[in-house]
């Protein structure tokens, strides 16, 4: 352990967030409480709600603190007892409600009682500032229709947002037993390592009285219409009720908070009933339109989340009129008019959209939400289909804001995100890529070349595109087809991209493309860097993302055994048929070790690795190279070396397998598995991120032109027939060396390659075919490797 650096406990915390699903469901069979929610009544930044049902035992107890000490609630340094207790529909509702906490910060919490532990659950208070962006979700009409239910709340987990806003109507007749369901389907919004997220419950036409929502989620008001404010003066949120009297009381609170509210840079609202449905059988929201519309409108709500009808709808920014180009009530305005968003859909039986607007951005009939990003100058909204829940991944919780993978962003004609600033839609940067040279090109010498672009700006006009070469600009074209004229100054490898500028001078930065030049020798050296690149799996397949440590390989924490370690190494500059010298990964020492320790290392056989995903079993799934590197590790006995003695044996047979592949290009990445018995603890990227694993591996890239003359190699080749017109025989005369497989590469004058491959050499065999159908007609060079001998013929291709 890192007794030297990082205390004990902080390991243990950072192996919680590892937590399996099925250990999670283990220990919620076990405990007293169950049916966990989130709720926010005051300020996210420094306040949160925890409620539960208490199932059995007495005397519970909050404990919680914001340093993670597992289920060990003696070491957390603060505690709660309820706020308050309801027993109410089926179950007996307890709530704490915490005040005085640090914005923008995780706590951990366990709940204890007589009869022992809850697990180990933990939340992030909200930032306190505008100057951080913030993810919320926003839907309603979970009903009865579980299969969605289930996948929207699993979204939620996954998505990890600030805030749920949900509109109401959660079941469909207000039972005891469907809100038993209800809330058992609500744990699914837990994530994997206990993450759990608050909800901002609106009250729906389906809860027959607002004493549902504030018996079960503890709302701030017993009318259920309140208001939030999140990130300092980032946005308020106005939860409204439409199953009670709209004018009067309601209306005049919501004004003058409005007023009293007026520096806070955003304003959304939330409620049940839309005022102009986009579905015909449903009736028209006027008591919402006659009071709410205007004061909307004038006071700069400007995104609102309506729900009730069972469909997807999207709205231009509008305001009230009832003038030339209006529509019920409503006509487009686009500088500072009012999105409306909904129509719930988390699980109610959908209906059709058979009501859309002149001003109906765009409207579907799916089980949705809307993902919402709020900053200063932009809220971003995106509808998510929750159909595929089960197949999208789970965002880094360094960037709640990318996309995991397989999200299903709803994607109209209109675009897949409705973007509103404060003043104007913002100006959409342009899109550029290099069209030439291709990416691992090969040039046998230095000459001048054309390198070329595509650049497309959607909401305008590209000013000009500017090359540059390993960092360095080379010049800029104005007009497309965009490109610009190069000589390569050496033999090398040079890297390009180009930026792209718009007529209001937004810039976008290109893929790199990567080319070689000539013979030339060179080293790459990377190091891990990023927390999810070193990862462990234990032996029941649980991946550990951010350990403080890399188990090489037993752990016995938490009885994970003989891990299996893997580790990724991006953009990796080696180019396609280079030929590796020497490779090996260096370790620094972050705990000693002297016992026995074996390890096989292998790469994954992939062209380009993909990152770790924190998928159950991924590491030792993986497809590996035929070729493994042992290594007897010797004994680490000093903290902080990095020397001989931590450094892999030569890893150049492993890597030059994957680089020898047809698809290995330039920049693709690698992914190194190791596996073994013993133990020797290494640092990793969440211990010390420069004393991270780091991958160095020296390569040659050559380009033979000149024939091999007979009898100066112990083998030799021939071509037939040359010239050739079909498929390309290759015949090795001579000794091999007893070698089993060569290497064949093909190659046109210029040095472009065309084929590459290893072929294996069975016994008795001294020739093999070529598949030429993708050469044109002309003069190539055909190289084979047996070993460490190179041969080299010319054939010509009629």
């Amino acid at each position: 352990m890192k007794t030297h650096r990082t205390p004990g406990i902080l390991r243990t915390a950072m192996r919680m967030l590892g937590i399996t699903a099925c250990t999670f469901l283990a220990v919620q069979l076990n405990a007293a409480t169950d049916r966990y929610r989130l709720m926010l009544r005051d300020d996210p930044a420094t306040t949160m709600v925890i409620g539960w049902d208490q199932v059995s035992g007495s005397n519970p107890m909050v404990y919680y603190g914001p340093v993670d000490h597992g289920t060990n609630w003696s070491s957390y340094p603060s505690s709660q007892a309820p706020d308050r207790v309801i027993n109410y529909l089926g179950m007996n509702n307890h709530f704490v409600r915490l005040t005085g906490l640090t914005p923008n910060t995780p706590y951990y919490f366990v709940i204890r009682d007589s009869n022992g532990n809850s697990q180990r659950f933990w939340f992030k208070t909200a930032p306190a500032d505008n100057g951080q962006r913030l993810s919320l979700i926003a839907g309603g009409d979970s009903r009865n229709n579980r299969t969605p239910r289930q996948n929207a709340n699993r979204l939620v987990a996954k998505l990890r947002p600030h805030a749920v806003f949900f509109g109401g109507d959660m079941t469909a007749n207000g039972s005891s037993s469907e809100w038993l369901e209800w809330m058992n389907d609500w744990q699914l919004t837990i994530g994997s390592d206990g993450r759990m997220i608050p909800i901002v419950a609106a009250r729906g036409n389906h809860e027959s009285s607002n004493t549902i929502i504030v018996n079960l989620f503890d709302v701030p008001d017993p009318n259920v219409y309140y208001a939030l404010t999140l990130g300092g003066n980032l946005i308020r949120s106005y939860t409204l009720n439409t199953e009670i009297s709209i004018s009067g009381s309601q209306t005049n609170w919501l004004s003058n908070d409005l007023d009293a509210n007026a520096g806070v840079l955003w304003k959304m609202a939330q409620y049940h009933k839309p005022m102009r449905p986009h579905v015909s059988s449903k009736s028209e929201g006027t008591s919402q339109y006659s009071n709410w519309a205007q004061m909307f409108y004038d006071k700069g709500v400007r995104v609102v989340v309506e729900c009730d009808a069972h469909t997807v709808k999207t709205t231009w920014p509008v305001m009230p009129s009832n003038g030339s180009g209006s529509d019920e009530g409503f006509v487009r305005e686009d500088d500072k008019g009012t999105v409306y968003v909904g129509e719930g859909c988390w699980g109610a039986p959908l209906r059709s959209n058979d009501d859309n607007k002149t001003w109906t951005r765009a409207s579907a009939s799916f089980n949705q939400f809307k993902w919402i990003f709020v900053n200063k100058d932009t809220i971003e909204i995106r509808t998510i289909n929750v159909d595929n829940a089960t197949q999208v991944g789970t965002v880094n919780d360094n960037n709640i804001f990318t996309p995991p993978s397989n999200l299903n962003i709803w994607n109209p004609s209109s675009g897949s995100v409705v973007y509103i600033t404060r003043g104007q839609d913002p100006n959409q940067a342009p899109s550029v890529n290099v069209t030439g040279p291709s990416n691992g090109n090969f040039y046998a010498a230095p000459q001048t070349i054309t390198v070329t672009a595509d650049a497309v700006d959607a909401d305008g006009t590209i000013s000009q595109v500017e090359f540059f070469i390993n960092g360095s600009s080379i010049g800029t074209d104005q007009t497309a087809p965009y490109s610009v004229s190069w000589t390569i100054p050496a033999n090398g490898s040079y890297v390009i991209h180009a930026v792209a500028t718009d007529d209001d001078g937004a810039k976008t930065t290109s893929d790199v493309v990567t080319i070689t030049v000539g013979s030339y020798s060179d080293t790459y050296c990377g190091r891990i860097s990023r927390s999810e690149d070193d990862v462990e799996e234990s032996e029941a397949g649980a991946i550990y993302m951010n350990s403080s440590d890399i188990e090489l390989v037993y752990d016995a924490f938490n009885n994970n055994g003989n891990q299996v370690i893997g580790l990724f190494f991006p953009s990796v500059t080696i180019p396609n048929g280079a030929v590796i010298d020497k490779a090996y990964i260096q370790f620094q020492v972050d705990e000693t070790g002297t016992a026995a320790c074996d390890l096989e290392i292998r790469c994954e056989a992939s062209d380009n690795a993909t990152p770790f995903s924190g998928a159950s079993y991924e590491v030792s799934s993986a497809v590996t190279t035929m070729s493994g590197v042992n290594w007897s590790v010797p004994a680490w006995t000093m903290v902080g070396a990095v020397g001989a003695d931590q450094r892999t044996p030569d890893l150049t047979a492993i890597v030059q397998e994957v680089v020898d592949r047809n698809g290995w290009q330039a920049n693709n990445a690698l992914k190194f598995i190791i596996t073994g018995t013993g133990a020797r603890i290494a640092e990793a990227y969440d211990g010390d991120t420069g004393a991270a694993a780091q991958l160095c591996i020296d390569y040659t890239v050559s380009f033979p032109t000149a024939v091999t003359p007979r009898g100066t190699t112990p083998f030799s080749i021939r071509i037939a027939p040359n010239p050739m017109v079909g498929d390309l025989q290759v015949l090795l005369n001579g000794q091999r060396a007893g070698a089993e497989s060569c290497r064949v590469t093909v190659y046109d004058l210029t040095g472009r390659k065309y084929i590459q491959k290893t072929i294996t050499l069975s016994a008795g065999r001294n020739s093999f075919w070529l598949d030429t159908s993708d050469l044109t007609s002309g003069y190539y060079v055909v190289n084979v490797m047996v070993g460490d001998q190179s041969v080299t013929e010319r054939f010509v291709k009629q």
